[in-house]
């Protein structure tokens, strides 16, 4: 499609609620189910992407590992969830960015197999057989696989709990004659996550969240990139905003719902300085100095985790009591590893 500087894009966001788990959360149908409900619904306003949140079939309160990691299946395939999203893509006949957890098959021969085991040693599976993803992929209308991505900043928490892998690109994704920079919970809390997709050709942001906990920050991604920002929570509170910054719109948290926002991915801003007209989000890029900015890609900056984590008397901790905290599993990155 053409970029046109005036085409407009509608994007969906779809949400529980917090009534949805007032009890507890209700199963993994229930999760799917009651955001199916609101796909269906979405189409009312002919949106060009319908959008899940984060954990849309595993839900809130977290399940425990086995089911969670029940979830896992490989990205495109013909596993069941997958296969759910697929069937409604086809039945309301519209774009979906659907979430799952993504097993991928890993090395088998004995080399790479050793490699592996020494690289990440506390994988729950078999890191010899499968890594597990928290990850996003498109859907076209008629169901087709048309891209994914892997959460990049996987937490500790989905490292050592369930034994998650980070995933390595910020490309964005282009569909539609759209190019979508993607965004998992802890991703948005790191700037690079969306400068390095703006820097990478994104249109708009799409952000998927279990909870509404980055409100005092997406605000300023959307105004350090000049890049819209739309945000899929499941909890509920999803909302967008303008390049800008500014807020387009907001549900309510409490009930399943969903809501379409129309964006100009393509506008482009002008400016009057220096004596006549600049595109000020060229111009900042421009201005970057980025032979200053090795601190950036330097492992040497991050700290290992027995720095971070302390006893209840407020004394570091060792690798091996950090291994007990977190049942034998441990970030394969960390640079004390």
């Amino acid at each position: 499609m053409e970029r046109n500087a005036e085409r407009e894009v509608v994007i969906a966001v779809l949400q529980a609620g917090t009534e949805h788990y007032a009890d507890g959360n209700p199963g993994l149908e229930a999760n799917f189910e009651v955001l199916a409900a609101m796909a269906r619904e979405a189409v009312a306003a002919s949106p060009d992407l319908i959008v899940f949140p984060e954990y849309a079939i595993s839900g809130w309160p977290y399940p425990p590992e086995d089911v969670i990691n029940g979830l896992a299946e490989p990205i495109p395939g013909d596993g069941p969830w997958y296969s759910r999203y697929v069937a409604l893509a086809r039945e309301v006949q519209t774009p979906l960015l659907g979430w799952l957890v993504e097993a991928e098959t890993g090395p088998t021969d004995e080399t790479d197999s050793a490699e592996a085991e020494s690289q990440n040693p506390f994988h729950p599976l078999n890191p010899l057989t499968k890594k597990l993803y928290n990850a996003a992929f498109f859907l076209s209308a008629d169901g087709g696989f048309a891209g994914k991505y892997r959460k990049v900043h996987a937490n500790l928490g989905e490292q050592t709990w369930w034994g998650w892998s980070q995933g390595d690109s910020l490309a964005p994704l282009e569909f539609g004659g759209v190019r979508y920079g993607i965004s998992i919970c802890a991703d948005m809390w790191f700037p690079e996550t969306v400068l390095c997709e703006s820097l990478l050709g994104a249109d708009v942001i799409v952000h998927i969240s279990i909870a509404d906990d980055m409100g005092h920050i997406i605000p300023t991604r959307a105004f350090d990139s000049e890049i819209p920002i739309v945000a899929a929570l499941f909890q509920g509170g999803s909302y967008a905003v303008d390049a800008r910054g500014a807020l387009l719109g907001k549900l309510p948290a409490e009930k399943a719902g969903w809501q379409a926002f129309t964006l100009q991915p393509f506008k482009v801003r002008m400016h009057r300085k220096y004596g006549g007209l600049w595109i000020p989000k060229l111009g900042h890029r421009n201005l970057r100095n980025v032979a200053a900015y090795s601190a950036l890609t330097d492992p040497a900056t991050r700290p290992p985790w027995t720095e971070v984590f302390l006893g209840d008397d407020g004394n570091p901790q060792t690798k091996a009591q950090l291994l007990a905290r977190f049942k034998g599993r441990y970030d394969a990155h960390d640079p004390a590893a």
